[in-house]
C-alpha cells in the first residue's frame, strides 16, 4: 500500500506554514516600527518649530519632509499600508493647512486700515480660525491613528 505518501508531504508542509506565521510576526513589528519611527519623527520636528501663522510655511516644509520620509517606507502588511496611506492623508492635509494659513498672515499684515482691509481682515480671521480647528481635528485623527497602530502591532498572533 502505498498510504505514507499523501502523508510525506503533510508534515514539511505543516512546518513550513508554522515557519511562515512565526515569520509574519517580525516583519510586522519591524514595518509597525518604521513607521511610528517616522511618524513620531515628523510630530518631533512640528513640535521643536514655534508655530506661528507667519512660520506656518517653514512649517510646511517641515510637514512635506515627513510626508515624503512616510511614503518612501516600504511596507507588505496590508493594514500597516493602510495606516501609512491614512498618516500621509493627515500629513498631507495639515502642511496644506498650514501653507494656507501662512499665506493669509501674510496677506493680513499687508492690509492697510480702510473699510475694505477691515472686511478682509475679518474673513481672514474666519478662515484662520477653520485653519486652526482643521489642524486640532487632524491632530485628533492622528492620535486616534497612532492608538490604532499601537493596538494593531502589539496585538499578539493568534496560536
Amino acid at each position: 500500500m502505498n498510504h505514507s505518501s499523501p502523508h510525506r508531504f503533510h508534515l514539511p508542509l505543516s512546518a513550513l506554514l508554522v515557519l511562515l506565521l512565526a515569520s509574519c510576526t517580525p516583519i510586522k513589528t519591524r514595518e509597525c516600527r518604521r513607521l511610528i519611527q517616522a511618524l513620531d519623527q515628523g510630530t518631533t520636528t512640528l513640535n521643536r518649530l514655534e508655530l506661528t501663522p507667519l512660520t506656518g510655511s517653514q512649517a510646511a516644509d517641515a510637514v512635506e519632509l515627513s510626508v515624503k520620509a512616510i511614503k518612501t517606507i516600504s511596507l507588505t502588511d496590508e493594514t500597516i499600508i493602510s495606516f501609512q496611506t491614512r498618516a500621509v492623508a493627515l500629513y498631507e492635509q495639515i502642511g496644506t493647512t498650514l501653507r494656507e494659513t501662512s499665506g493669509i498672515a501674510t496677506m493680513v499684515s499687508n492690509l492697510q486700515p480702510t473699510p475694505k482691509g477691515l472686511q478682509t481682515r475679518n474673513t481672514a480671521q474666519t478662515q484662520v480660525a477653520k485653519a486652526i480647528a482643521s489642524i486640532k481635528q487632524s491632530t485628533e485623527d492622528a492620535t486616534v491613528l497612532l492608538a490604532e497602530i499601537e493596538e494593531y502591532c502589539l496585538r499578539q498572533p493568534e496560536p
